[in-house]
């Protein structure tokens, strides 16, 4: 299963609910209109997303779907910017 990492410019850490069973703590970049977290795959859900095209969200919450959007770091960057800043780049 993908897990959260941590990433370049991330601004806050999300803390997993006391108790809570498969929630881990989740760092993101925050913008007052937007919640950015990265998430990395394990070699297995790689080669099924590059066989398949296809990626699954799902939202533990009840009742309804926020809006959410799932892509690479540029195309996210892109969305974001239209609601504000976005979270700075640094070289690797």
């Amino acid at each position: 299963m993908a897990f959260p990492v941590q990433f370049d410019g991330a601004n806050t850490l999300m803390k997993a609910p006391e108790g809570a069973e498969n929630v881990q703590d989740m760092y993101v970049f925050r913008n007052a209109h937007a919640a950015v977290s990265c998430w990395e795959l394990s070699p297995e859900e790689v080669a099924e997303i590059s066989r398949t095209g296809r990626v699954f969200l799902s939202v533990l919450m009840g009742g309804a779907q926020p809006p959410v959007y799932v892509g690479s770091e540029d195309a996210v960057r892109s969305v974001v910017v239209d609601f504000g800043p976005v979270w700075p780049r640094y070289p690797r």
